[in-house]
């Protein structure tokens, strides 16, 4: 029932990075994602997804949160909604660790996406070196990540 709030929203947050009014609706009905999504009286106001995945080859019993999208609508930006929003999201990586051992919470934020960057920042998130792609849109993609804690 979100997915026309979800598409409508990520076409307007995200148009620069790419055409994500197509793709984070396909990624509403994907198994292992978690969409939440933030109401002010009953109004949809932003949402975060969160997947679920092994960390790896070498670390095939561990898994790992990521923060496939966090987007607040353009009228409800400014009165902390992204924060209320990322906060849910690490508390639900958290939470998921209680069933399988999830190790780490990963997001990828835009290089020019300063504002972004310094709110995942405040939650804990550091930077993971090396070269992680492009945006569709032509951005430097850089990753963050911050443990998970019980």
């Amino acid at each position: 029932a979100d997915g026309a709030f979800v598409r409508d929203v990520a076409i307007e947050v995200f148009a620069e990075l790419g055409d994500y009014g197509r793709i984070l609706p396909t990624w509403l009905v994907h198994d292992g994602v978690l969409t939440h999504v933030a109401e002010e009286a009953g109004v949809p106001v932003g949402y975060t997804m969160l997947g679920f995945y092994t960390a790896g080859p070498t670390r095939q019993n561990e898994y790992v949160a990521d923060l496939l999208a966090i987007a607040v609508s353009p009228r409800a930006q400014g009165r902390g909604i992204g924060k209320q929003l990322l906060d849910h999201a690490i508390g639900q990586a958290a939470l998921a660790r209680r069933r399988m051992p999830v190790v780490e919470l990963r997001l990828s934020v835009a290089e020019p996406n300063a504002r972004a960057r310094q709110l995942f920042a405040q939650f804990g998130f550091d930077f993971v070196d090396g070269e992680h792609g492009r945006y569709d849109g032509g951005q430097r993609a850089l990753h963050m990540s911050r443990p998970v804690k019980p």
